[in-house]
């Protein structure tokens, strides 16, 4: 039956391509960039978003998870700079969380998650940050949000380049270039990063010491890692174009053992990642087509002893073809029809060789009867080789209400398969396994006025057979099943604010979200599912200097399911505070020296129990532009 629908597709995709010969060419002079940014204003209609640029990037360049730590409205369960590191959007967990490239979910397949010290996000033009449900468009996972990584490639003649240099305490330097060529019918980029660290810190927590008195460092928690980023387009006119991205990444990192004894860390790990995406894009009449094939490989090699040559390991290999086809009826109606292939291959030491297959189709409806109000009905289904998988819809509107002020709203029901991990781990795996269903909805205001930026957002999940792992009784295991029930709701806030007098520039940006995330059976918060959550950025500038502090804080989560205090960890303040000096600054180069202090009031905080995070560390940098 799945053969036939292929079959089908491939039959109808050649039929488009016929009548677009014949059909007679529209001149669109809409660049890339704006193009892709409109279309992720649609697939986030009725929802917050949030778009970091490449000044916000450069402000937190150690690794993916400080970047949306102090920026976004993200949560994050992490072992430090070198240690994993996975996220949760309003309490979710770290699998329903989707992390994109280019358009394309990377999530590890074997515990549906991404691990964000092992993702380099400097050398992205964009970064999108989208809270939500979303298996509309992104399919399984996409409970909690979604996080996107895009590289934007331009037509109109120019030649851009970057370098960005830092180093700072612990031996921690991070790298990387970037440069961005356009020439009329060719577009190309280029990117490197490279980061290191001893990352050797001291634990300023003064009840652990050693014989002499003196405070322990965080050994064996060295990492390295370094990737490169190739992008190519083509443009055979106004109306057909094709682009091929590609990157590669490989990271080596020992992992420390925290406290009592940082003595006796042995762990390293080496991951390799490569991804590759061929994107065509033809528009004829009012249809637009669009079709991405990609191939997407990961591998781990966990050593429980650095100087030994075992090693266990898992690597996996999805091939992935996209195809989406819009028609624009009238300036009122328009017609999206989604179809999606995908076939994943995985296995390690411990999993023998797995396949699954999975096709899935859809359609999405946008009424727009005027410039103030906008609504999408959207509905997906798909057919996955191991589950019978819950059909997913999503209803969206915006309305305007003043000159300046839009009502939101969505309700959407999403899904999460489970992962190879949870069904065939050895011993422990449950094939009986069944996809989490979620339904939920949110409502947010959204104003701008003035250099006000404010989004309000209530949000309510629900969250069906959860997945979650439990002891098995009598046992020192541990095996998943599907619970009945968790609720998570909660509101989130962000706000921002800029103006410029003269040569004194001021901007502000925060985000504040508050979740209550419960367990349907114990009616306890979720762990590691803060209550409250608070980030923000403050900058002033005059002439060539700038000055920021960033600020977070974090409410106390609990560890375990049983959400007992003694294992909990204590509310988190951080303070960072930066400065940038424009050195040169004309047409043609940007020369920008900075320098920030990390932790500055050199607070005592945890994000996981007996593993204490640095204390003031400082850090100098040079971000070239030419």
């Amino acid at each position: 039956m799945m053969k036939n629908r292929f079959v089908s597709f491939f039959c109808f995709l050649a039929s488009v391509s016929v009548f677009a010969q014949k059909d007679s060419i529209v001149n669109y002079l809409e660049e890339v960039s704006v193009v892709a940014d409109k279309r992720n204003k649609q697939e986030a209609l009725g929802q917050k978003r949030i778009v970091f640029n490449a000044e916000t990037i450069v402000k937190n360049p150690t690794n993916f998870t400080s970047l949306l730590r102090y920026n976004s409205p993200i949560v994050f369960k992490d072992f430090g700079n070198g240690g994993t590191s996975s996220a949760r959007f309003r309490g979710t967990s770290a699998s329903n969380t989707v992390v994109l490239w280019n358009g394309i979910n990377i999530n590890s397949v074997g515990s549906g998650q991404t691990d964000f010290n092992s993702l380099s996000a400097n050398t992205a033009d964009q970064i999108i940050i989208k809270s939500g449900g979303s298996s509309l468009q992104y399919g399984s996972g996409a409970i909690g949000g979604a996080v996107h990584l895009k590289d934007v490639l331009t037509f109109e003649p120019h030649k851009d380049y970057q370098f960005f240099s830092s180093y700072g305490s612990f031996n921690t330097t991070s790298n990387f270039f970037k440069s961005n060529y356009g020439g009329g019918k060719w577009a190309i980029k280029v990117a490197g990063v490279f980061n290191k660290s001893n990352n050797d810190y001291e634990y300023i927590d003064d009840r652990y010491t050693d014989e002499d008195g003196d405070s322990w460092k965080n050994e064996n928690g060295n990492y390295i890692n370094y990737g490169i980023d190739f992008s190519l387009g083509y443009k055979f006119s106004d109306v057909n174009k094709i682009y091929f991205y590609s990157t590669g990444y490989y990271g080596d990192r020992l992992f420390s053992y925290g406290l009592p004894n940082p003595s006796a860390g042995s762990e390293r790990n080496e991951d390799f990642n490569q991804r590759n995406l061929l994107k065509w894009q033809y528009k004829f009449g009012g249809f637009t087509q669009l079709l991405n094939a990609s191939y997407i490989t990961q591998e781990y090699r966990y050593y429980a002893d650095k100087d030994a040559g075992d090693f266990d390991f898992g690597k996996s290999q999805k091939a992935l073809l996209d195809y989406s086809l819009a028609y624009k009826l009238s300036t009122i109606w328009s017609f999206k029809y989604l179809m999606l292939i995908e076939s994943t291959h995985g296995e390690t030491n411990k999993i023998e060789s797995k396949v699954r297959n999975a096709f899935s189709y859809g359609g999405i409806v946008t009424f727009k009867p005027s410039s103030k109000l906008i609504s999408t009905l959207g509905i997906r289904k798909e057919y996955n080789s191991d589950f019978e998988v819950p059909l997913s819809v999503s209803l969206s509107g915006e309305q305007k209400l003043g000159g300046c002020i839009w009502l939101k709203a969505n309700v959407s029901a999403n899904y999460r398969v489970p992962t190879y991990n949870e069904m065939y781990w050895p011993i422990v795996g449950n094939k009986d396994l069944i996809p989490e269903h979620s339904k939920q909805g949110e409502l947010g205001v959204e104003l701008e006025k003035y250099g006000f930026k404010l989004n309000a957002t209530f949000f309510y999940i629900k969250i069906k057979d959860k997945i979650i792992w439990r002891p098995v009784r009598n046992s020192n295991l541990w095996t998943p099943v599907n619970l009945d029930a968790a609720v998570n709701k909660g509101a989130e806030l962000f706000l921002s604010y800029s103006k410029k007098i003269n040569r004194h520039s001021f901007h502000f940006s925060g985000n504040y979200i508050c979740t209550i995330a419960k367990d349907s059976e114990t009616k306890k918060q979720l762990p590691y599912a803060p209550i409250h959550l608070m980030n923000y950025t403050m900058e002033y500038g005059y002439k060539r200097v700038k000055m920021y502090l960033q600020d977070l804080y974090q409410s106390s989560v609990y560890t375990n399911r049983l959400a007992l205090d003694f294992y909990s960890l204590a509310p988190v303040r951080v303070l960072n505070l930066g400065v940038d000096i424009a050195i040169c600054k004309n047409n043609k180069k940007t020369l920008v020296l900075g320098g920030k202090v990390n932790n500055f009031t050199n607070e005592l905080y945890y994000f996981t129990n007996l593993r204490p995070m640095p204390g003031r560390n400082y850090a100098i940098n040079i971000n070239y532009k030419f």
